[in-house]
């Protein structure tokens, strides 16, 4: 009976060390790709934002020259009582859009919720495997003898956590050298694709596309279409705020291998520390028990 209870006390100390540990190195490595996004590849974050909404609006006519995304002020506005519910729509939607977090709001979320798990985690950590560590302390005095000290749930602990660094470190090694290569030596494997989601249709002689005809018509048509000074200023943003989506969007494949390797290096980074000092620790023990037992 003093086994098994011995038994799940061990257990409950190294897998609550486990799990907090791996809140740890989890966090930590958060944080160092954070920094190293901050000082060395400042274009590694992605924008998930995309462009701005476009106007949409219902058709109105059969045919024609003129393509429904645009505004007619010539001689009169053309807009119908429908197209201006589709404005309305449009700006409710272009307000939701402008709320949603940008790449650097992300990144200091994410860096937030780091040392937030970071704070929380260490203490645990702590706490359990210094407890772990007196146990194994007093069970190595009680009982020299390996085979029945119970000593194969620490073994089993540090030698999972030290095979987790080792899968670690193959994997993000092996991102780190295929980026390399694609990026500076082999360039004709590397993906240079743009981007191509909700890829804008153009008109024939109609100068822009789906996303901008209809926002430029409007802003040429404002005064006779009688707009508000709010939907003026809406438009107006919108063409900035559509410029630099765009803009964004267009470098992403570019600095693809920055997004890469400021995920990779920190994994790689983490993974040295962690199979060093776990598998250090267990062939010292391993070889004071030899000793001992001689």
């Amino acid at each position: 009976m003093a086994d098994q209870t011995s038994n799940a006390r061990r257990l409950f100390f190294y897998i609550g060390s486990l799990v907090s540990l791996g809140f740890i190195v989890g966090s930590g490595i958060y944080l160092l790709s954070y920094v190293v996004k901050v000082t060395v590849f400042q274009k590694a974050d992605i924008s998930y934002r995309g462009t701005p909404p476009a106007i949409f609006f219902n058709p109105t006519r059969d045919g024609g020259d003129i393509p429904d995304t645009i505004v007619s002020c010539t001689p009169t506005c053309s807009l119908t009582d429908s197209q201006r519910t589709s404005i309305s729509d449009w700006q409710d939607n272009y307000r939701i859009w402008q709320q949603q977090p940008t790449s650097s709001t992300n990144r200091a979320r994410g860096l937030v919720n780091a040392l937030s798990f970071l704070i929380v985690a260490l203490p645990v950590f702590w706490f359990l495997f210094r407890a772990a560590q007196r146990d194994a302390k007093q069970d190595i005095a009680e009982n020299s003898d390996p085979k029945r000290s119970g000593r194969t749930v620490r073994s089993l602990y540090f030698y999972f956590i030290a095979l987790a660094a080792v899968i670690m470190f193959m994997i993000f090694t092996g991102v780190t050298v295929n980026t390399v290569l694609k990026t500076w030596v082999v360039k004709s494997a590397s993906d240079t694709q743009t981007n191509v989601f909700s890829a804008p249709v153009k008109f024939p002689g109609v100068t822009g596309t789906t996303d901008t005809t209809a926002i430029t018509s409007l802003q040429q048509c404002a005064d006779p279409c009688k707009l508000t000074v709010d939907q003026k200023a809406q438009l107006t943003q919108w063409q900035a705020d559509y410029a630099q989506a765009k803009t964004e969007m267009d470098q992403q494949p570019k600095y693809e291998w920055q997004r890469t390797l400021a995920t990779s290096i920190p994994f790689l980074l983490a993974s040295i520390p962690l199979f060093l000092l776990h598998w250090l620790t267990i062939q010292r023990e391993r070889a004071r028990t030899t000793r001992s037992s001689q």
